[in-house]
Order: C-alpha cells, then structure tokens, then sequence
C-alpha cells in the first residue's frame, strides 16, 4: 500500500504550541540546537498512540495562568461548565494521511474507519485526537473539592489552580476523532485501539542500555532469545528451518536427560527412605524433575565475540559500544519489522530512533545514515516510515536535503522548517550547500549561531579572539555571552559566503560575516592597496551592497570602493546577517586579515609609527603560518577594530527569534 503520514500537526504541547511537522514518506530527519522540543515531539506522538495520559508539565508554560484563570471563573460562577469546556484549550494531534497513491484494488485497511467524506476524489484522511478538559461537571468540582465531598476550598484560587495541577490527570481526558478533510466540523469519535491498528510503532530512544557497566545483565541477549519463541511464520524460510533443528535438538535432550535423572533420584529417594513404608505391595516413591532447556537457553544465551583464527571467544561486555549500539538497533528494527509483519499492508507503521549516533565514531554515523532506508526494506516488505532526531553532522549531512526539516525556537514555541521548501526556491544555493555540508561536516543545523571567516588565518585565530573579546568585557552588556553559547564557525571565503546567506536567513539563525576587502584597480582588477582600490573582487561585498542598493544579485555593474567603505554601520545589517571588513586604523585601512592585524601591532612586526600602506603588505607568505605564529609568541596582540565590533553584534543578538 501507498497510504502515508503527511504531516502532523501539535498544538499545546511543551514548546510545541503550535507545530506542524511535514513528514517524508520514507524517512524524516529532525534536527536543530539543544532545547527545540526533538525528544519532546516523539514523545508526544508516543503518549497519543499509547492513549496518554499526560501531565500538568505538559501545558504549555504561557496557556497555564489562562486554564487556572478559566476554572476560577467557573467557580465563582462568572463561566457556565460548558463555557469552561470550549475556553480551556486541549493538548492537540492532528494526523493527515495521503492515500492517493492508492489503486482501486487495494483496501484501506486500518485506515477505513478514518474516512468519513463521500467524494471520490478526495484522497486524504484527517485524524484529531485532543486530550481536554473531560465533560464531566460533577467528576470537576468532586476533584477540585478534592474529595471531601464539600467546595470549602473553592474561594481560594491558589488551592484550585494547586489542584488542577496535581490532578490534571484526572481533569483532562483523550478522545479520537475522523474528521472531513473539508468540513472540520464534520467528526465522529473512534476508539484509540483504532488508532494503535493504523499506527503500529516503535520508539528507540537515546538511553539505550548496552550492558556498559559489566554486569552479568544482558539487553542485546534478551533480544536475541526472542527468536526462540518466535513461530515458524514469523521467520524468513532458512531461519525457520535452522529454528525447528534447534527446538528438535532441545526437545530430544529434554527427553533423555528428563528420564535419566526421573531414574537416577528416584533411587535414590528409596535407598534413602527407611522404616519399611513403602512396602512392596504400596505405590513406590520416585522422583520427576521438570527440565526446561527452552528456558536455559533463553536465559542463558549471552551475546559473545568470537576470533575464527584463535578458536576463542569474549563476552559482549568486551566489545566497543558502538558496535553494541549498532547491533542492538538491528534487533530493534528486525523485531519491529516482524511484528509489523503480522498486521500485512493495511497500517502506516512509525519508527521513531532518537540519536542514533550515540556511542558511535563518526564514520559508523555516516554508515547508518545511508543504510538505514535500504536495511528497513531488507528486514520488511511493508513500508516503514521512519523519524530520525539527531545531533550529528555526519548524519544531517548524510540524509537528503528534501528529507530534513529544521526545529527552530521562537517567542511563540518551535516552528519545523522544510528544507525542501528552501531547496525549492534557491536550487544554486542548495546545491552548493549541500556539497558543502557533505565536503566539511558542516554543523550549521546545531548551532546557536554562526560566524562565515574568508580562509585559514580567521579559521584558526577567531576562537583566540572571542576569548580575548570576552577577556576584556566587550560581551558582558548580555547575560548569556558569546563565550557560552556555540558558534558554527564556516570557513567559506569571500567568493562564496553569499551562497550561505540566504538559507542562513532561512533558518533564523544569527549569522556575522567576516570578510576582506580585496580591493582592486584596472581593467584587470589587478590587486592594489586600499588607497589605490577602485573596486572590490570580494564577491559577497559586492552581493550585500546589490541587495542594499536594491540592484540584481547577480548583476555586472560596478560597485565603488569608497561607498563600500563608508558604508554605515545599520547597513552592515541585514534580518539576523551582519557583515564586516576592514575598517581604517591608524589612519590606513589593510586590504585582507594579515594586513589589518600587521596595522594594529605594528611593535610585532617591527613597524614604527612612519610606517607607509606598503609597510603593512603581508606578502606571500603562509597565511596559516602567520596566525599560528601570532597566537603562539605574541598573546598580548591587538584586536582589529572590525572583528571586535562584529563579535560584539553577534554576541548581542538573541538566539529566539
């Protein structure tokens, strides 16, 4: 079947006020920084399909004080009941499945009881579960009185809202709903075992246990008895032949070993046994022993690591956790994948895996990312659609771009960016970074923000000089400094920074820009000093000062070394980018990183104060050598002006939107 979860929308859940999730039909991939709602979105869908409940720390913080507000009014009598009902908002799922891929002769299945419009040509199913304020007048005033039978603590709303909250529970109850994909108002309430049916699952969370700690406690052993109590129809054909040998062998020792010791105890129980009874002519005493190998094996089987050419064997405990992770996932999925088995291709089964990369090295997570789709179709025919969270670049830029969708954290909860959607309109771009992100690693999808440098020398001097920044208390106007936040830091160059502006834009991440001038002269923009310069060859100076000015992006048209200099500082910012270059010191102004800091410390490289522009020319020397040697011997440097004043509006800038 074709049938497939498009998209799930939640409202008042934690920090997922209100988030729709556009879901891949093979395998969907949720990243962003720490505290976007990640673990919190499988967990919601996982209490829904469990039937709840939830709790009081579900609410959402900010709709609290209006659910408290709401039940006091009830109680003085300012709201009737069901006024109390319709303004308490309920925890929301809203699940819509397409089945247009669907053929005249295939069953909807699970999916049946969801379908209540009559139009042929609709082709999507709606499904509302809400877990809200129950409609049940007395059961409300019996827990908010809580339990006495009497309302004396009524009249205070402290005690009420204490009440909702340790018994929301109790309050709050979930009900199913088909709705009309067209008519919303058009619902009928189903069962929640209806939906289980139509939503098979699995969730492997990030704490998996993998028996680290040496104890004798085995949770890969565990999964591996399954199979021995697995039917012949639950296996592949040469599985289940190797199974029925097993059971053979187990069932044939049982037997024996079962008679040998009813005969062996037996005897001795009556040698044993004096007083003349039992006598001959009475019922003799034996011994029956209940044998159970099916048990031993079970409980005894331990996963070990086995060295063909020495003969011998270590237990799992031994082996990396990597490999543990990796395996245990294996069975996981395997085990998923035969119980999803039994239930044929009349469900849309949901696989939920939060950070695979635990315990493994980067290559292994690159490994899993790319066979993980063709491993789930190897293990099952029936088509899994599966929910990756993760904190690894080696995974995000492992999965296609079309595949990911980016948790972002604002005033008003998380908001999940399609990256497809961003792919659509900026093709070039997209392409670019995805070479790049699969070429570097890149983690712009984890970071708090994220700083674009032009080559080597920023690469390495900058974390030196966000310290320094800090040292000397330019980011102490925050509370939450630079220093303590994390910083993607992109080495991209001058010629291509632009490409990352807009999708950077995209995900509302603050972003700062550093860059050189490369000022130029002639026909042949042959590189000239600042004071010479007629234009810049820096292609993203050239790309902000288009888009400033309001002329085509990828425009000829020649932008003025002067304007580019005095460009005021409310220019330099743009949404959540800002850029900047070298500014003048000193009364010149370098060309390129190398020249500015040669401009600031002078005393360092043997310059005076009657240094000309040409002093500061850095020459052709190694670009890497040259930061490296200024971090190493001289610690004291001066910051240029330009990295300073950058670094300080990044630190300045908040990182919700």
């Amino acid at each position: 079947m074709n049938m497939h979860l498009a998209s799930v929308r939640i409202r008042n859940y934690r920090l997922l006020v209100d988030a729709e999730l556009e879901v891949d039909s093979a395998t969907t991939l949720i990243v962003g920084r720490n505290n976007t709602a990640k673990t919190s979105l499988f967990n919601f869908i996982k209490g829904i399909l469990e039937g709840g409940p939830f709790g009081f720390d579900d609410y959402p913080l900010w709709k609290r004080k209006g659910l408290c507000d709401s039940v006091n009014e009830y109680i003085c009598g300012k709201l009737s009941f069901d006024d109390l009902c319709a303004s308490v908002e309920p925890i929301v799922a809203e699940f819509r499945i397409d089945y247009s891929q669907e053929g005249e002769e295939d069953g909807l299945g699970a999916l049946s009881p969801f379908i209540i419009d009559v139009d042929p040509e609709l082709t999507t199913a709606l499904i509302v579960v809400e877990y809200g304020l129950a409609r049940n007048e007395k059961k409300l005033r019996d827990v908010l009185a809580g339990g006495r039978g009497d309302e004396d603590g009524f009249d205070d709303a402290e005690a009420v809202c204490d009440a909702i909250k340790s018994e929301f529970k109790k309050l709050f109850s979930m009900t199913v709903y088909a709705v009309n994909p067209v008519k919303e108002n058009e619902r009928q309430v189903k069962d929640i075992g209806e939906l289980k049916m139509l939503f098979p699952s699995c969730y492997i969370p990030a704490e998996r246990l993998l028996g680290e700690d040496g104890s004798k406690s085995d949770p890969l052993a565990s999964l591996i008895t399954e199979f021995f109590d697995s039917s012949a129809s639950e296996l592949g054909p040469e599985v289940a032949e190797m199974m029925k040998d097993l059971h053979g062998v187990v069932g044939r020792a049982n037997k024996e070993v079962q008679g040998k010791s009813d005969e062996v105890l037996s005897s001795l129980v009556n040698e044993a046994v004096g007083f003349g009874y039992p006598n001959a002519e009475e019922l003799q005493l034996a011994v029956t022993t209940r044998l159970d190998f099916d048990e031993q094996i079970k409980n005894q089987s331990l996963l070990s690591y086995t060295a063909k050419e020495a003969g011998e064997s270590l237990p799992g405990t031994h082996n990396g956790l990597g490999y543990k992770n990796l395996i245990k996932m294996e069975f996981l999925l395997a085990a998923f994948a035969k119980s999803v088995a039994k239930a044929g291709n009349a469900c849309i089964p949901l696989l939920f895996i939060e950070e695979p990369e635990s315990h493994m090295h980067p290559q292994m997570q690159h490994a899993f990312a790319r066979y993980l789709e063709s491993f789930i179709k190897r293990i099952g025919n029936t088509s899994i659609q599966t929910f990756l969270s993760s904190h690894s670049a080696h995974v995000a830029n492992t999965i296609p771009f079309a595949q990911i969708r980016y948790a972002q954290k604002t005033k008003d909860g998380i908001v999940y960016k399609n990256l497809s959607t961003f792919a659509d309109k900026h093709r070039d771009n997209t392409d670019f970074i995805m070479k790049y992100f699969t070429l570097t690693r890149c983690d712009l999808l984890f970071a708090d923000k994220a700083i674009l440098v032009e080559g080597a020398s920023e690469r390495l001097l900058l974390p030196d000089i966000i310290e320094k920044c800090a040292a000397a208390g330019d980011f102490d106007g925050q509370k939450y400094r630079l220093t303590e936040q994390y910083c993607s830091l992109i080495e991209v160059g001058g010629a291509y920074a632009y490409k990352f502006l807009p999708f950077v834009e995209f995900l509302g991440i603050p972003c700062l820009v550093i860059t050189d001038l490369d000022s130029v002269a002639g026909a042949n923009n042959r590189a000239v000093s600042v004071s010479q310069g007629e234009t810049t060859s820096n292609a993203t100076i050239k790309w902000w000062v288009r888009r400033n000015v309001g002329l085509p992006e990828d425009g000829s048209s020649k932008i003025e070394l002067p304007s580019v200099i005095s460009m005021p500082a409310e220019k330099k910012t743009r949404k959540q980018c800002h850029i900047e270059f070298q500014t003048e010191e000193h009364g010149f102004c370098g060309r390129s990183l190398e020249e500015a800091i040669r401009n600031v410390n002078r005393a360092i490289y043997g310059l005076d104060n009657d240094a000309t522009e040409d002093d500061l020319t850095f020459g052709n020397g190694s670009k890497t050598d040259f930061a490296l040697d200024l971090i190493y011997k001289h610690d004291s440097y001066t910051v240029p002006a330009y990295i300073r004043d950058g670094l300080v509006w990044l630190n300045d800038q908040k990182t919700i939107g």
